[in-house]
């Protein structure tokens, strides 16, 4: 592995990658001695005091087992990061390879910019951003100008002209749509969140998505797929293993085992991608665009190079 990897970033990633060549020359060769010129700037704060006294005190050995721990966690937190990816690999990819291409951004280009309202020009997207810029700061100039600096609800500079912008104030409801909301919620059966999901599976089979690592596509039984869906409630309500293991009475052993070997990265985007071709297919779907662009915070997120 160490031999097929590669990154992206600034200085302190291309130290780690030489730290990560020596290491291997190091492995190969059956070299203990750790160079003085060998890169450190990745090593966390909390473990640099270690390697200075190992150097210090000459301990060779020490040094060289801390510097290697410390190759090893920036490495695992690069690939986590994407800073480092590994060439070929579907778990620790290239994060480039999941964007559009420039033929295929070309493409949808025209239909992307006329629905965020912004012109393909580059030039002429600057400028457009200069002039909202412009006109924001001329709006915050003029509320500015109009709070006191006493007056708590309002954006404001204080005494020492730092700029204090207040908690938004939490939106007026209506009394009647609180009362309509109750009568709803009042409405709705309660159904656990594991009736849920049996159900969801029982439409959809987004189970059988969840197949051995071992690549053997055992028996679809139902003690596997109540272990499954428990790992899987564990993990989506951050309750952990072991707390989950003492609600629901399955040994910790078997949903740890569970996890490892069915609820890893790609059958988990397998399973994803079988709930939103089954959501996509849904009539209601369809009154809410076409799918092909998702929003969170109201930012319209899109793959672009």
């Amino acid at each position: 592995m160490l031999a097929a990897i590669d990154f992206q970033g600034g200085t302190g990633t291309a130290d780690l990658m030489e730290a990560v060549a020596l290491l291997k020359r190091l492995n190969q060769s059956g070299g203990r001695k750790v160079p003085e010129d060998a890169p450190t700037s990745f090593v966390p704060a909390r473990y640099a005091e270690y390697l200075a006294k190992a150097r210090k005190d000459g301990d060779e050995t020490a040094y060289r087992h801390y510097w290697e721990l410390c190759v090893v966690l920036a490495l695992r937190d690069g690939l986590r990061s994407g800073d480092v990816f590994v060439p070929g690999s579907r778990r620790y990819a290239d994060p480039a390879t999941y964007l559009y291409t420039p033929e295929q951004w070309a493409a949808r280009q025209a239909d992307f910019c006329k629905l965020v309202r912004k012109p393909a020009d580059a030039g002429e997207a600057i400028e457009q951003g200069k002039e909202e810029l412009h006109a924001a700061l001329a709006q915050l100039e003029q509320t500015l100008a109009q709070a006191l600096p006493d007056d708590t609800g309002a954006v404001r500079l204080d005494e020492d002209d730092k700029l204090v912008i207040p908690p938004l104030s939490a939106e007026d409801v209506p009394g009647e749509v609180k009362e309509l909301k109750a009568e709803l919620t009042g409405m709705l059966p309660f159904a656990p969140i594991a009736s849920l999901l049996i159900e969801l599976d029982v439409r959809t089979g987004f189970l059988d998505c969840f197949t051995h690592a071992g690549g053997r596509k055992q028996a679809r039984s139902a003690d596997l797929k109540r272990n499954v869906l428990s790992v899987l409630i564990a993990n989506a309500t951050n309750l952990g293993l072991a707390r989950m293991s003492e609600a629901c009475g399955i040994p910790y052993d078997v949903l740890r085992w569970t996890q490892e070997w069915y609820v890893r990265e790609e059958t988990l985007r397998e399973a994803n991608t079988c709930l939103v071709n089954h959501h996509h297919a849904l009539a209601l779907s369809k009154v809410f665009g076409g799918g092909t662009m998702s929003s969170s915070d109201g930012q319209v997120m899109a793959n672009m190079r």
